[in-house]
């Protein structure tokens, strides 16, 4: 190997944009990461659960009182993207002499427009587009007005089944707020976060494979005229393990980072709801008592039922009280006379929801330690794990059983 192979810019242009290259892609992980988190945190709610501040997965059908009408199309839409392109010809001659000829549309006419709209899921609320990222948008068939002019169209129409991200503000409407973004799609919650899920998988693969691929090349670079011996193969090898170990042990480190963080974040929201749950319980017990005065068992569980452990004793008390709430959710249905109370429909109400909001937190929760846990087993990333003192964190107990149906559809 030369002395000049050494001093060409060459290698260590692709070894410096390899690098650069894996700390962008390291970048885009985090934020992919925290996009993804947002969004799989947010449990799928009906418009009635909803609080002031919630931010929750709503799924209905798109109204408006009046609708766009998109141009050329008159399709009735709350969001339409409208193009009308004529086809141009162009000619050109090679150095040969022989003619080509290539045609392309180009835009003559583009237009864009997006209004609020309503959201039904049996319950109506406002969505607020301002700033919108509008998913939920499906092309028109395109319509040759003549065979050099067409119209394109992308519309998201009034009566369109769409799911949506965002937090119930004061003025009752939906919209984004803080790092919640106000998300439209097609896509059924779950599956978004999926898809979410991949391309953080996908980006922090490429943030280590592709340093990886310039060590490659530096490496044969270096070694020029390459022959592929073993000893060539090796310095290739030798030059994407130090080029993709860095990346991978930041990568992998972060990671673990951000999923203790989660798993620590994923439990304060159940401890939340938890402290919700457990506020509406002494005015429960007070509207039951009247009622049902001998349910001494019961209005005793009922007060018991607390917030603010450790989450070991959490995890151990979640169970029972979930029991005794669902009891209390169904005792209209041995007194009668609670369903014309109209506080204790107000508070089943909310303790609905807030039996709702648990069902997925705890669900969210337990997803978060699954990959927490698996992650602590795993190897190579395990021995990470174990040099950061990381434990495994407790599951709540599966709880499969059906809330009883809303006192309002039994009415």
């Amino acid at each position: 190997m030369g002395t000049a192979m050494w001093s060409e810019p060459g290698p260590w242009v692709l070894l410096a944009g390899g690098g650069l290259l894996g700390w962008l892609l390291l970048w885009r992980v985090r934020v992919l990461d925290h996009r993804t988190w947002v969004q799989a945190r947010a449990p799928r709610l009906p418009i009635r659960a909803l609080a002031v501040g919630d931010d929750a997965w709503l799924a209905g059908r798109v109204d408006a009182g009046v609708p766009l009408q998109c141009p050329w199309f008159h399709t009735a839409c709350v969001a339409f993207s409208y193009q009308r392109q004529r086809e141009h010809v162009t000619v050109t001659r090679d150095k040969d002499g022989k003619t080509r000829t290539s045609r392309s549309w180009r835009t003559e006419r583009n237009e864009a427009e997006t209004i609020d709209f309503v959201l039904d899921d049996g319950a109506r609320i406002v969505i607020r587009t301002d700033g919108c990222t509008n998913e939920a948008m499906v092309g028109l068939q395109t319509v040759y007005e003549r065979s050099d002019l067409r119209h394109v169209a992308s519309v998201l129409e009034v009566g369109a089944a769409v799911s949506v991200l965002g937090v119930k503000q004061d003025d009752g409407s939906f919209a984004a707020q803080r790092e919640v973004p106000l998300l439209l799609t097609r896509k059924a919650p779950d599956e978004r976060v999926r898809s979410a899920h991949r391309g953080e998988q996908i980006a922090f693969v490429c943030a280590w494979l592709l340093p990886a691929l310039c060590g490659v090349g530096a490496a044969l670079w270096f070694r020029q005229p390459v022959r592929l011996a073993v000893a060539d193969v090796g310095w290739a090898l030798l030059a994407a393990v130090l080029m993709a170990l860095p990346f991978w042990a930041v990568g992998t480190w972060n990671r673990l980072i951000r999923l203790r963080q989660q798993v620590q974040a994923s439990f304060r929201q159940v401890d939340v709801d938890l402290a919700v749950r457990a506020a509406l319980v002494p005015n429960l017990v007070a509207v039951v008592q009247a009622a049902a005065a001998h349910e001494q068992s019961l209005l005793r569980d009922l007060t018991a039922i607390r917030s603010g452990r450790q989450p070991g004793a959490t995890v151990a008390a979640e169970g029972a009280a979930a029991a005794v709430c669902r009891q209390v959710l169904v005792l209209h249905e041995r007194y009668p006379e609670l369903r014309t109370d109209a506080l204790y429909r107000d508070l089943h109400e909310r303790l609905w929801a807030c039996e709702e909001k648990l069902a997925h937190t705890r669900s969210f929760y337990n997803d978060i330690v699954r990959e927490w846990n698996d992650r602590l087993g795993q190897l190579p990333g395990g021995l990470l794990a174990r040099l950061m003192g990381c434990k495994a964190a407790p599951f709540f107990a599966a709880d499969d059983a059906e809330l009883p149906p809303r006192l309002a559809n039994e009415m």
